[in-house]
């Protein structure tokens, strides 16, 4: 291919210091207070509402400053290792912030990238390409956005996002030398314990739910409440409902789909039939839904702000609810653990997690997670052990 030759040669501009100021401009481009760059992708971006887009994307980069991206080579990159020439990059779903990280964190490895845009979001990659291209030409010029199969035959590595059966498609591609990473069907919750005031976790829930409409691995799929005393649980339904419709002006849901809307309204009907629960929804519109669950019941995953509230008696239970998860679990939100953190550390662990974070920071990973457990430059390159 010869963008990818095109590629390989640009890359031999990409030293570290340039490429963080590169990449650190462009961050801050895109979450400075009235960014043009914000302006644009809510224009184009068609997903999301205007509002949305700009509170989520500058909230998501708050910290991908030079200072991160610095610490990040520094834990990942220190020895001796050769960089990928060109990485060719598949990227999935709608969320910004998603495809800038799957852009930058090769280039700050020392590789070039050929991106591949999701179908749903043919807007955030170029824009991004475009913020860097207006920084520093020279390392914009290691970055393509195209769509040519060939560029998984033939980079020297590939990053995959999508659901399993695309990640194992593309996997059967990539010959087994060749790094590979691949980020499948992944899913979230939150576990809210004893100690904390039910209406001051649901404010935070509230966040995580409508951030992003409720799309992406980082969304809590459930809410597990620690139902001691009895009725606290409900106490969190009520106040969750209160703040999602408080939120529903600040942050307006996008548009759904057709399939998107029947999905939906499936989801609401399954649980009203359901014995024990008890629906809270938008007044006049289908923007969210809160469904209080009987007692440790193990409702459909919720998506587009449709989430389900679960009583737990204690932390065994919750663990009963967990540990089935796995290898699908990402993040798990959490508040009121207090002194048993630790233990909701375990079970998270233990149930695949690679995220244990307060609630009301689900959706805002920081630059340098170990996403699904591990590091995000490290596996991409070829290490040398010196042996004297």
């Amino acid at each position: 291919m010869r963008d990818l030759a095109e590629l390989a040669d640009a890359r031999l501009a990409l030293d570290p210091e340039r490429t963080i100021a590169a990449l650190a401009g462009a961050f801050a481009l895109w979450r400075a207070p009235g960014s043009e760059q914000r302006s644009r992708l809510a224009r184009e971006h068609g997903v999301f509402s205007p509002e949305m887009i700009d509170f989520g994307v500058e909230a998501a980069l708050e910290g991908w400053t030079a200072s991160a991206l610095e610490r990040l080579r520094a834990r990942e990159l220190s020895g001796i290792f050769s960089a990928p020439r060109v990485t060719s990059v598949w990227l999935a779903g709608s969320i910004p912030p998603a495809a800038f990280s799957a852009i930058a964190l090769p280039l700050l490895a020392g590789s070039a990238v050929y991106a591949k845009p999701s179908a749903a979001d043919p807007v955030s990659a170029r824009l991004f390409a475009e913020s860097l291209r207006a920084l520093d030409p020279g390392v914009a010029a290691a970055v393509r956005i195209g769509s040519d199969p060939k560029a998984l035959d033939e980079a020297d590595a590939v990053v995959a996002q999508g659901g399993d059966e695309t990640i194992a498609s593309i996997r059967s591609r990539v010959p087994p030398a060749r790094p590979f990473l691949g980020y499948g069907h992944k899913l979230s919750l939150a576990v809210i314990g004893a100690d904390v005031d039910p209406a001051t976790a649901a404010r935070s829930l509230a966040l995580d739910v409508a951030l992003w409409d409720g799309r992406g691995c980082l969304s809590p799929a459930w809410a597990l409440v620690c139902d001691s005393p009895r009725g606290r649980a409900a106490e969190v339904a009520h106040a969750l409902a209160s703040a999602l419709e408080e939120l529903e002006d600040r942050l307006p849901r996008g548009r759904l789909e057709t399939s998107e809307f029947a999905e939906l309204l499936e989801l609401r009907a399954r649980a009203a039939v359901r014995d024990g629960t008890r629906l809270e929804l938008a007044a006049g519109a289908s923007s969210w839904t809160v469904v209080l669950e009987s007692s440790e019941a193990r409702p459909p995953a919720g998506t587009l702000r449709f989430v389900s509230v679960i009583p737990v008696a204690d932390a065994d239970a919750a663990s009963r609810f967990i540990a089935p998860l796995a290898p699908h679990l990402s993040c798990v939100g959490h508040a009121g653990w207090g002194a048993n953190l630790s233990r909701l550390a375990a079970l998270a662990v233990a149930a695949g997690a690679s995220r244990l974070c307060p609630l009301g920071r689900m959706q805002l990973p920081p630059l340098d997670w170990n996403h699904d457990g591990q590091g995000p430059l490290r596996p991409l390159v070829r290490w040398l052990d010196l042996e004297s």
